[in-house]
């Protein structure tokens, strides 16, 4: 399996003829295959992209949204050179690929501002349970989680009755019902949040870094070079948390 996916890896250099390739490095032209999860897709990318295409305006690139399984499987298989968005820093790379954080996110409970679970200072496994819940696109790993707290906490299951792949619409179905989601604390800075608030809850805190996981041979990209600078500014300008700034929380409450 490893062997293969080595393959695919070469594969996708040596289909690039030596001169298709010494252009594809100077950045001058060429296909750059990019996936992204949903803040990156729709608060970060297209401002940093737009800035590389004045400096490199024949480079394709072809932009998909995707969580971070279909991305790692993209890298893997050869089908992208790229991928935007969370992983946890632990996870082994083949040596073909190179990973950078550039921000930290905090996974919350969020809802409507006017539901009715902030009239409790902070909600409980029992309070959580309640609600019904969103699953947005790939935050089924960490609902599962919060299940296992909530039945050992009060014996009682959470309700998931809808699951959505568009972060707008996750986002406007939290504001016109009586929602709860568990999702980065970023969808209320950076991704239209507004009328949306974090529950304060007893949940133990959940944190992971978020930046582009890259083929190594992008290094001699110039293009890729000047997007990946980018990137870097249009996070420091966000003034989003770089790795390694965020305490754990409190008490095992939200902020």
């Amino acid at each position: 399996m490893l062997l293969a996916e080595q393959a695919r890896h070469l594969l996708r250099e040596q289909q690039l003829a030596e001169a298709e390739l010494l252009a594809f490095r100077k950045g001058e032209h060429g296909n750059l295959r990019v996936g992204a999860a949903s803040i990156w897709m729709m608060e970060l990318l297209p401002k940093v992209i737009a800035r590389m295409h004045e400096s490199y305006p024949l480079l394709q690139v072809t932009l998909s949204s995707m969580n971070y399984a279909e991305g790692a499987a993209g890298l893997q298989d050869g089908t992208l050179d790229a991928f935007f968005g969370g992983f946890q820093i632990m996870e082994p790379l083949p040596s073909y690929l190179i990973r950078r954080p550039l921000f930290v996110a905090r996974l919350v409970v969020i809802a409507r501002a006017g539901h009715p679970i902030f009239e409790l200072p902070t909600a409980d496994a029992a309070a959580l349970a309640r609600y019904r819940w969103l699953s947005f696109q790939s935050d089924v790993a960490y609902l599962d989680n919060i299940r296992e707290v909530v039945r050992e906490a009060c014996g009682q299951p959470l309700h998931v009755t809808a699951q959505c792949d568009s972060m707008s619409t996750t986002l406007e179905l939290l504001r016109q019902g009586d929602y709860l989601a568990f999702l980065p604390s970023s969808f209320l800075t950076r991704a239209g949040g507004k009328g949306l608030a974090v529950v304060t809850t007893e949940l133990p805190d959940v944190q992971f870094n978020s930046g582009p996981i890259f083929r190594r041979f992008l290094q001699q990209n110039a293009a890729f070079t000047l997007l990946l600078d980018t990137a870097v500014r249009e996070v420091a300008e966000a003034r989003l948390p770089v790795p390694g700034s965020l305490p754990p929380k409190g008490g095992g409450r939200a902020r």
